[in-house]
């Protein structure tokens, strides 16, 4: 890919470190409304809206194909797996016209402040470099399609209609006071991923469908997890691990009317998770610590809540060919990476096909997975893969997942998701680790919560 420097402006404000806050209020309130006001038509349309049927496109006819003598633009990102995507699947597409989009690689952490302020000066100093395009991680996406540079993609030529394979709920969450304001080329469809050893010696279930019996609600799991520590076995690493597939099941902000409010899914992941804390049904491990992907490898541990990312890149790779997935107890997902245009980009057709590209074209979403195992934002490219018989991953042992990650993208929901969730999601891990070890109740974890966010947050009310 051809680098270039970014300009001195750049680098001035960055060093200067612009400190941005989290977004205000009154935009989430306005997503809240959304939400609110739509559930009813949600629900009514719900097999519409989450089971429809994949619809074969034509991969071009709707987008405008810019001129190769037009303006270049600047993609920007914290790290190159976009600039990887766009190498792959838009520069060779489009060679005329590979030189006119530059990636900007910030190379910080995708959540952090650094990065919105990196963004942010970006677009302050208005210059040669001003982002076209921006790379929003799922946990920080809603700030920026919140900002109020970023603009509705239709304003860039895109239609709703080239969008209509995206799974509902990447859709859901991108949608912002009735606009759509950015699109994602991935559904990260979360799962359970097990030790197909252990489910054969502990369990006797040889297939996907066996062991999803066994882990079909919280109630079999908790079954499961006394007959694997029976056996000297633990049904997951950590009692963190049941994180997301707890907080996708909200049915309500974080915040509403000004007030933080705790939807019953975080007490039900208190509850769950203390079960499997008190009973020994873990090892107890962090997420993300050197014992968590230890486990991975011991073939002590039976399986994790893991994702279509989570397979390919974090199991270890001394335990490939040893797993399996299946659906798990609910439908949840876990990160993705949303594609933001700004109103400062000066060649807006070409921003727009370079998210219709990697976003909406069929056939790109189609290589995404068969070259890279990347799960795609396309159900009628899924639903092509599983005919053709394309998808055998060679880490699950040849098990090709693309029905159960399938089946759980269709039953996720985002009606609910605000800027402040990574935050408060943060705040729920620092009051569940004291929770857990030091054996409080669960008011007391609830109590923790609205101590820190009343800590960071004067405007929010407290009851």
């Amino acid at each position: 890919m051809k680098k270039f420097k970014k300009a001195m402006a750049l680098s001035l404000a960055l060093a200067m470190g612009l400190s941005l806050v989290a977004c205000g209020k009154d935009k989430d309130e306005d997503k809240e409304t959304t939400a609110a006001t739509t559930e009813a038509d949600t629900e009514a349309d719900d097999t519409e809206a989450t089971d429809t049927e994949a619809t074969d496109t034509d991969s071009s006819a709707e987008i405008t194909i810019p001129s190769a003598d037009g303006e270049a633009i600047h993609v920007y990102s914290w790290n190159e797996e976009l600039g990887s995507r766009i190498d792959s699947h838009f520069r060779t597409k489009y060679p005329e016209l590979s030189d006119l989009v530059i990636y900007e690689n910030l190379d910080v952490s995708g959540t952090g402040e650094e990065y919105k302020t990196g963004i942010q000066n970006a677009i302050n100093a208005n210059d040669d470099n001003v982002p076209s395009i921006v790379a929003a991680d799922n946990d920080v996406a809603l700030y920026f399609m919140q900002q109020d540079w970023a603009i509705p993609v239709t304003d860039a030529g895109l239609t709703l209609d080239m969008y209509k394979n995206a799974y509902q709920f990447t859709i859901d969450y991108a949608t912002v006071d009735g606009e759509l304001k950015a699109m994602g080329w991935q559904a990260p469809a979360g799962c359970f991923v097990y030790r197909t050893d252990i489910a054969e010696d502990v369990l006797g279930a040889s297939t996907p469908d066996e062991v999803q019996a066994l882990v079909k609600d919280w109630d079999t799991f908790l079954e499961t997890a006394e007959t694997l520590k029976a056996a000297g076995k633990y049904i997951v690493s950590g009692p963190d691990d049941l994180k997301y597939a707890f907080i996708d099941q909200k049915k309500s902000p974080w915040v509403k009317d000004d007030t933080l409010n705790i939807d019953p899914c975080i007490t039900d992941y208190l509850e769950t998770s203390k079960k499997i804390y008190d009973n020994d049904y873990s090892l107890k491990s962090a997420m993300w610590s050197s014992e968590w992907t230890a486990n991975m490898s011991s073939g002590d541990v039976f399986g994790y809540f893991g994702c279509t990312w989570f397979v390919q890149w974090c199991l270890a790779e001394d335990s490939h060919g040893m797993w399996n997935v299946c659906t798990g107890p609910v439908s949840f997902h876990w990160g993705g990476t949303y594609l933001v245009i700004t109103d400062k980009c000066p060649n807006k057709e070409l921003a727009a096909l370079v998210l219709y590209t990697l976003c909406c074209d069929e056939d790109v979403a189609y290589d995404l997975y068969a070259d890279d195992y990347d799960f795609p934002n396309n159900q009628a490219a899924v639903q092509k893969l599983i005919a053709d018989g394309v998808g055998s991953n060679p880490i699950l042992g040849g098990q090709n997942p693309l029905e159960a990650w399938d089946e759980a993208a269709k039953g996720i929901s985002l009606q609910y998701a605000t800027s402040y969730d990574a935050t408060f999601n943060g705040y729920l891990d620092s009051a569940a680790s004291t929770f857990w070890a030091e054996g409080q109740s669960v008011d007391d974890a609830i109590a923790n919560i609205k101590e820190q966010v009343a800590n960071a947050y004067s405007d929010i009310t407290i009851e």
